[in-house]
């Protein structure tokens, strides 16, 4: 049987195999009516619908005539889904979870954790199931209705087996598919979960994404039944046809939800509305999609025995788990990773680049150098690359949560997964290398021999790989960015000390010598050495002379010792890396708080019923009318919109848009997906960054002024993006307070905020903190941020997103209180319920390509929209009982996006059109029923620099306080550090050349690592804050001056105390000078490069468009702040050209400072040799004539700290100020 020939009586199908109902009664004639046929229609169209290079050939006929021929075929080759009946008995679920509601990790509870471990904090069991039973049948679906918070998500995470599980939760009774428990089959074959999150790779189209989970589920076309090739070929176009998916907002669900179909999943645990009806395909009750769904002819326990069901439960055990065999699996991984770095130019380029400058400055430095500095610069050339390595971490988290999503679902291997991210690094990897290496290699003076460049470059890229794949290996084992940020600081702590280069080998204390030996960047540096040393250049007494001096044993056979090492450390840590992945989870899970907020507020306090849509003198809100305001008529005339393809070519979004949006009014802006509803509200609220606008936006008789057009509007975007350490109380008084007038009295504010909490029902959870909250609490938040601004204009983008109906209509009934005191209300919304569409006064429709659809006014019931669209010739009546909304999108042919006619030339060619011209024109005039706000004299920020600064400066110290996993680390790690190495240089005295160089060493070395680990932790919270940081710019809560001084006094505290728990432990551990004044000048120093090096973090985050730029970045800067710190190369070898850029390097500045006030007066005597000359000076002259160390000139070094340090403060404000990359 071939669904490519035509239906002959020998094949076509037969009655006994009806389509569903559900498909050839919907009223969704855009994707149905085009493509449907009737009984006398021509041969063409009798044909398959299978045709590998067409879809439309596929769908010729519509969904009805396509369902028939594959329910034919299914049955004719035997293809059938085995559909189980599932079963919960005395299902039940609890979980401990802290007994404090709303309570918060902080700094203070995990240092209380350190010190007093035997307390624990106090706990309650909370019953998120109470025991229950049921029996969901085969081919049925079922709506699960319930109060947000009632367990709707854990049941269905409980049905598909995805409940987290741990010494914390307990499960009760049994869950049985047709009498099998879930460890008993493959559980992942047969339920799907569609997540609430959306966890996508942002840089992969839609149609790549489902076309890998299609490949990665069902495998390759070619290996299907011959008669099912082509469906297969097609599988992804047709699942993108239904789900009507493009690249545009508001798709992401639907984007969630098209990845688990394709699987074909006989069971799927989702809730009806985040499922169904956003595919917009069912749309019919209950009970006729389960009769629908009978007379599919899909298996039931009706119509097959349940023993063949339960078999079929059974076999799925001994099949393969996975679509894929190994090795297709691992080239389908690699070439989606492959992808994934293609399309991230910024990274690749900003590595590249990275590469050429540092080699170019490191073959600069370095240039025909003496080989007695060979050591410092063999090790630099090496230890570098841990630095771009690190960056690692961050790639590789932000890959994790995709990760965690598919490996449950079987789409891959975990071993096929961890060997793709480690192979698609290696070009990345070898171009690097290769590129640094050789420029270093031949311009700094090594023995130029193909040999011995080899050799060089050999060990380079085995300890690039090996350190990648040790860096891919903390992402994880880590919970979190900082922390394997903090595992990442300490393992590097180790490499780089232990490596033979800040400690002699010969120096180091038995008890860490073990720790060289295991170190890679030792073995990497020695066999960089050796093969170096080993050359003809040099004589073998000056090879043994100088390896000597550098305590290297000498040896070639261990070159390739180092060589095996590390490969092996590769192959070890590439193969840790897939256990730690398969093994260990660290998935966020919703958390259950003690107290839930069920109790409604009454009814008739958030809702005002008024008899007249629009009639603001109907009723006066209690809620939110008691600060004044002024009314504002919103018009646009003509309103055109024009964006920039990377092409060149300009394409038009916005049509010639005229509307006006009236006081006291609350209008609806729809259309289909891609029509423009977010763009011409951005166009409107001023939120686009680039593009071209044409026409007039006029407020109250006057063009928009972007200077005081921020004060009179609020915009409350899709995204919910706040900061996430804030309590809901704590967002909406920070909101209040910035953006409220100093004419309001503290208590007017207070009292705006907690009727806002009323109206949004976020009181009882008002301590709670938005990081913990659900997406539909999110979303209450930032209506409530919007709303406490007491705005004229009110824009709200989808805010009904991601709400269950219940909260849904809670929030619309509160926007539509707000609008009846006068407001004007502009709200975006997709496909709204009777309930909630019934809500708005005005409709603004928009048909694909930015047209006017339809603008007017509703009417009770919708009965003014219903009857113009009744009026247009051709189209269909609204059927009884049917929602004016779905009927609405369905005429204008949304969905799928395949317009049945072209509304917008009715619209505008009808008397409504004109009649709706004519009053926004005549709005536009000067009315004196309006003031100008220009009269009004707004400043562009409500309030004053310093309540802006104490405001910014407490959220910070908040923020801060808050995010433990950053300042617990850093207060726990540098004691650490302090410790190891003091310890490695416990006592140490200064009476010899290497041990004098070894304590500059450790200098340089602390106050490089706690450098740069500031300068690499501090980014992932500035990047956090900046997305929050663009929100709050865009509607004008302050300057980007007080933003910035906040970032530098969040730091201070933190800053003192660590800076002073680490100088104090490594000073006195390693016996340096004993005066009080060398000590706390040595701390202060301290304290300011490291204070610099946070603040250049900081810098980096503001002006990179993303953390992996920033990272990238950050790794260069540490490089030149290594090169130029006196310590790798000492300021008396380095050239004329190119000492000068010393001054510019915080490192110069401090080594100097450090160095010089412990060694620059020590008088004893030690022997140095030069030129085979053995002489005696005092440590004094040594470290002056070596180093150019000078400590009479403390303060100068102290000074030029102090400036550069200004200078970054002044930097770090004017790239927040004029530096964006928002882009919309």
């Amino acid at each position: 049987m071939s669904l490519l020939l035509p239906e002959t009586e020998a094949n076509a199908p037969s009655d006994e195999a009806p389509v569903p109902d559900v498909y050839r009664s919907l009223n969704f004639r855009s994707l149905q009516e085009p493509y449907n046929h009737s009984s006398h229609d021509t041969m063409a169209s009798r044909y398959s619908t299978l045709d590998a290079d067409s879809l439309e050939v596929m769908l010729n006929g519509g969904l009805e005539r396509f369902y028939k021929k594959f329910n034919h075929l299914s049955r004719k080759i035997n293809l059938q889904l085995p559909t189980p009946e599932v079963r919960f008995q005395d299902l039940s679920f609890s979980v401990e979870v802290p007994a404090t509601n709303g309570s918060h990790n902080t700094v203070g509870s995990y240092l209380a954790k350190v010190f007093t471990p035997w307390k624990k904090p106090p706990a309650v069991t909370k019953h998120a199931l109470l025991p229950m039973s049921g029996i969901i049948k085969p081919g049925s679906m079922t709506l699960i209705l319930a109060n947000p918070g009632a367990g709707k998500s854990t049941f269905l995470k409980a049905l598909a087996g995805k409940l987290q599980r741990n010494s914390k939760t307990e499960i009760g009774g049994d869950i049985l598919y047709s009498g099998f428990r879930g460890e008993e089959i493959e559980l992942t074959k047969l339920v799907g979960l569609v997540d609430q999150a959306d966890n996508h790779i942002p840089t992969l189209t839609v149609r790549e994404t489902f076309k890998f989970a299609d490949l990665c589920v069902n495998g390759l076309p070619e290996d299907q039944h011959d008669d099912m090739r082509d469906i297969a070929a097609l599988r992804t176009e047709l699942f993108l046809q239904i789900l009507g998916l493009e690249v545009t907002s508001g798709r992401g669900q639907r984007y969630a939800n098209g990845s688990v179909p394709l699987k074909a999943l006989p069971v799927t645990a989702e809730e009806f509305n985040a499922l169904f009806c956003q595919s917009a395909i069912y749309k019919k009750t209950m009970d006729a999609i389960a009769k629908g769904f009978n007379e599919h002819q899909f298996e039931s326990a009706e119509d097959y025995k349940k023993a063949h069901s339960v078999v079929n439960l059974a076999r799925s055990k001994d099949r393969s788990e996975f679509g894929l065999a190994f090795i297709q699996s691992t080239l389908l991984l690699l070439n989606r990773q492959k992808l994934i770095w293609l399309r991230d130019p910024p990274l690749l380029w900003g590595k590249i680049i990275e590469a050429i400058l540092v080699g170019l400055v490191l073959g600069m430095i370095y240039y025909e150098v003496d080989s007695k500095y060979y050591l410092r610069m063999i090790f630099f050339s090496i230890a570098l690359f841990q630095r771009q390595a690190w960056q690692q971490i961050t790639i590789s988290f932000q890959l994790r949560k995709v990760f965690y999503k598919q490996r449950p679902r079987n789409f891959f291997r975990t071993s096929s997964y961890a060997i793709a991210e480690t192979v698609v690094q290696v070009p990345v990897n070898l171009t690097v290398s290769f590129i640094l290496g050789t420029f270093f290699y031949f311009m700094s003076g090594l023995t130029r021999s193909f040999e011995k460049y080899i050799v060089f470059y050999l060990v380079l890229a085995c300890f690039q790989h090996a350190i990648s794949a040790y860096m891919t290996l903390l992402s994880a084992l880590s919970p979190s960015i900082t922390v394997g940020q903090a595992l990442a600081s300490i393992s590097v702590s180790f490499f780089l000390l232990f490596s033979g280069n800040i400690i002699l080998a010969d120096l180091i204390p038995d008890y860490w010598i073990w720790m060289y030996w295991f170190n890679p960047l030792a073995w990497a540096l020695r066999s960089n050495m050796l093969s170096e040393f080993s050359s003809h250049r040099y004589t073998p007494e000056q090879s043994k002379k100088l390896l000597d001096s550098f305590s290297i044993k000498q040896g070639t056979e261990y070159i390739w010792f180092g060589v095996g090492i590390l490969l092996g450390y590769y192959l070890l840590f590439t193969t840790l890396n897939a256990l730690a992945l398969h093994y260990i989870r660290y998935e966020k899970y919703s958390g259950v708080s003690v107290k839930t907020s069920v109790d409604s507020v009454k009814q008739e306090e958030v809702y005002v019923e008024v008899n007249t849509p629009g009639a603001v003198e109907a009723v006066k809100a209690a809620k939110g009318s008691g600060l004044p305001f002024t009314p504002s008529n919103l018009c646009i005339r003509d309103l055109e919109y024009f964006v920039t393809l990377p092409s060149g070519e300009e394409k038009q979004l916005l049509h010639g848009i005229t509307a006006h949006f009236e006081p006291g009014r609350m209008v609806a802006l729809m259309g289909s997906s891609g029509a423009g509803k977010t763009t011409l509200m951005d166009v409107i609220a001023g939120r686009k960054t680039g593009g071209r606008i044409v026409g007039d936006i006029i407020v109250n008789d006057e063009p928009k002024n972007p200077a005081n057009f921020s004060r009179i509007t609020a915009y409350c975007e899709q995204m919910d993006i706040h900061s996430e350490a804030a309590s809901i109380y704590e967002a909406l008084v920070f909101s209040a307070n910035l953006r409220l007038p100093p004419t309001f009295t503290k208590e007017e504010r207070l009292n705006l905020v907690n009727e806002t909490l009323d109206l949004l029902e976020l009181t009882p959870i008002a301590s709670s903190m938005v990081g913990q909250l659900s997406v539909e609490q999110k979303k209450r938040v930032t209506i409530g941020v919007e709303v406490v601004s007491n705005p004229s204009i009110l824009f709200l983008d989808e805010p009904t997103s991601g709400l269950d109906a219940r909260s849904a209509l809670i929030v619309m009934r509160g926007v539509q209180s707000i609008a009846r005191t006068g407001r004007t209300v502009l709200c975006t919304i997709h496909q709204p319920s009777i309930s909630i569409f019934e809500l708005f006064d005005g409709l603004l429709l928009l048909q694909k390509g930015g047209y006017t659809a339809y603008f007017g006014d509703l009417g009770v019931d919708s009965v003014k929209m219903l009857e113009y669209f009744a009026s247009i010739p051709g189209t269909q009546q609204i059927h009884a009982q049917y929602n004016p909304a779905t009927y609405m999108m369905e005429v204008i042919g949304a969905g799928i996006g395949r317009d049945v006619k072209d509304y917008s030339v009715e619209y505008k060619n009808s008397e409504l059109g004109k009649t709706n011209r004519d009053r926004t024109l005549q709005l536009c005039e000067v009315s004196e029923g309006f003031v100008r706000h220009s009269t009004l004299n707004y400043k562009p920020i409500a309030t004053g620099f310093w309540n802006q600064l104490g405001q910014l400066a407490k959220k910070q110290q908040l923020t801060y306080w808050r995010s433990p996993q950053y300042n617990f680390m850093r207060m726990l790690l540098f004691p650490l550090f302090a410790i190891i190495f003091g310890t490695t240089f416990y006592q140490l005295s200064a009476d010899s050349l290497k041990k004098i160089n070894s304590h500059i060493g450790l200098i340089y070395n602390s106050m490089d690592f706690i450098g740069v680990i500031n300068l690499m932790t501090v980014i992932e919270v500035t990047c956090a804050e900046r997305a929050v940081y663009y929100r709050e710019r865009m509607s004008n809560y302050y300057s980007p001056l007080p933003y910035s001084l906040s970032l530098w006094f969040a730091e201070i505290p933190y800053l003192i105390v660590v800076i002073v728990l680490f100088v104090t432990i490594e000073y006195w551990l390693v016996g340096w000078s004993d005066n009080a004044g060398d000590f706390f000048f040595f701390m202060f120093i301290f304290y300011l490069y490291t204070s610099i090096c946070t603040y250049v973090g900081q810098w980096m985050s503001a002006l990179m468009p993303n953390e992996k730029v920033a990272n990238v970045a950050v790794g260069a800067l540490s490089c030149l702040f290594n090169l130029f710190s006196g310590f790798l190369l000492p300021r008396t070898a380095m050239k004329p050209g190119y000492k000068w850029f010393q001054y510019l390097m915080p490192s110069y500045y401090s080594l100097s400072a450090l160095a010089g006030i412990q060694f620059g007066d020590d008088q004893h005597m030690i022997a140095v040799t030069t030129n085979g000359t053995t002489v005696n000076k005092t440590v004094a002259e040594y470290i002056h004539k070596t180093y150019d160390y000078h400590p009479e000139r403390k303060y100068d070094f102290m000074a030029g700290l102090l400036v550069i340090w200004v200078v970054l403060q002044v930097a770090i404000y004017l790239t927040f100020k004029f530096v964006s990359h928002l882009k919309r």
